[in-house]
């Protein structure tokens, strides 16, 4: 079986990150499976170490070019694949209209947050209904997603397949505890600095907790500038660290007592299954699939987004009691490593994979039995 997955750029990311994953255990466990991946954005070379799958750059001079579907149909047209599965926007629109001219591959789309900017617009709903019919299959990464998603466009209901992200088990995690609320103590938020992800409600929390309570923001984002005025404003500056972007991620949630997601939307993230799976304590905002993962209180602590009181007093409670948070994280490792590891992802794509193309195989035979 010869795949292509067609996404923006390997550069970062959630949807970047489980995708490689998922390459990466197909390559090592699979290999009846050939995997390529075509990106619209040239990709730096750092993100891809230790790659062992071919990445192919469509080479877009802009996010929205106009060339986008046609150089896809043509490199499609110069390469044979049995399936393409594609990732984000606007890989998804380029992929629909390349499929108007590539009719004999089936195509599958993985959706990976429940909201968007374009639902904004009813206006889009009608261009929408059509861009997403243009898929065989539709993977949500969450029943949450899956939800969201079928109330803007019904008609994909039939089409809609839960499949949550996946991520790599450490064979172990390190034996270290984080000190009490009153001893000194890291928090980390790992993502983008936008709106969505809900810094400022973490900032206006960290004021509300002890001076020795320090914050790490590992990312990059259009709001860094204005965050780093909020934190002057609340009077906590020093105790605010931004590190900008990332690729040690693993390392900085090993230094840090506890993990924070206070987002106000998510799909479903990788950072808190990499938390989780790691050992980590996670306190992240009861939206999107996150409260299909974390139970309050058993796999970590969830709190109302917008909500900088409830979030503080979550945090004094995940870091205070080291017995507690020691059961927490084993639960939560045992939750991921049942329902969230790449090993299952990967069977059910593969699975999933197998019904469209065998679907797919029957459509040509009954076509061409009528001709």
């Amino acid at each position: 079986m010869r795949l292509l997955y067609l996404i923006d750029s390997l550069a970062g990311g959630g949807a970047e990150s489980v995708l490689a994953n998922l390459l990466h255990y197909l390559a090592e466990h699979e290999p009846q499976v050939e995997c390529h991946v075509a990106t619209l954005y040239p990709t730096p070379e750092k993100s891809l170490a230790g790659k062992n799958f071919p990445v192919h750059c469509l080479d877009l001079p802009s996010k929205y070019a106009g060339s986008g579907a046609a150089r896809l149909v043509r490199f499609l047209r110069a390469e044979h694949f049995d399936l393409v599965h594609v990732h984000l926007f606007p890989a998804n629109y380029f992929a629909a209209w390349a499929s108007l001219r590539v009719t004999d591959v089936p195509w599958i789309y993985t959706e990976h947050s429940m909201w968007n900017r374009r639902r904004r617009f009813l206006a889009l709903r009608a261009l929408e209904r059509i861009i997403y019919s243009r898929f065989e299959r539709i993977v949500a990464v969450s029943e949450s997603v899956a939800r969201s998603l079928i109330q803007w466009l019904p008609s994909v209901g039939p089409k809609v397949r839960v499949i949550p992200n996946g991520v790599l088990l450490p064979p172990g995690y390190p034996n270290r505890l984080p000190g009490s609320v009153g001893d000194r103590a890291t928090i980390l938020f790992v993502g983008r600095l936008e709106y969505v992800k809900g810094v400022d409600v973490l900032l206006r929390a960290l004021a509300a907790l002890p001076p020795s309570v320090t914050l790490w923001l590992a990312g990059a984002g259009a709001q860094r500038a204005q965050l780093e005025q909020l934190a002057d404003t609340l009077g906590i500056s020093d105790r605010v660290k931004f590190l900008g972007f990332r690729t040690d991620v693993q390392q900085l949630m090993i230094e840090a007592d506890c993990l924070v997601l206070p987002s106000r939307w998510e799909g479903l993230p990788m950072v808190v299954l990499e938390a989780m799976a790691g050992g980590t304590p996670v306190v992240a905002s009861a939206v999107g699939g996150i409260p299909e993962v974390i139970e309050d209180g058993v796999t970590g602590w969830l709190v109302p987004p917008e909500d900088p009181a409830s979030l503080a007093q979550a945090l004094i409670t995940a870091l205070g009691d080291s017995d507690r948070r020691r059961r927490i994280c084993d639960a939560a490792r045992a939750r991921v490593a049942a329902s969230y590891s790449i090993d299952v992802m990967a069977q059910r794509t593969l699975a999933l994979y197998a019904e469209v193309l065998g679907q797919s195989v029957a459509s040509q035979l009954a076509s061409r039995s009528e001709m």
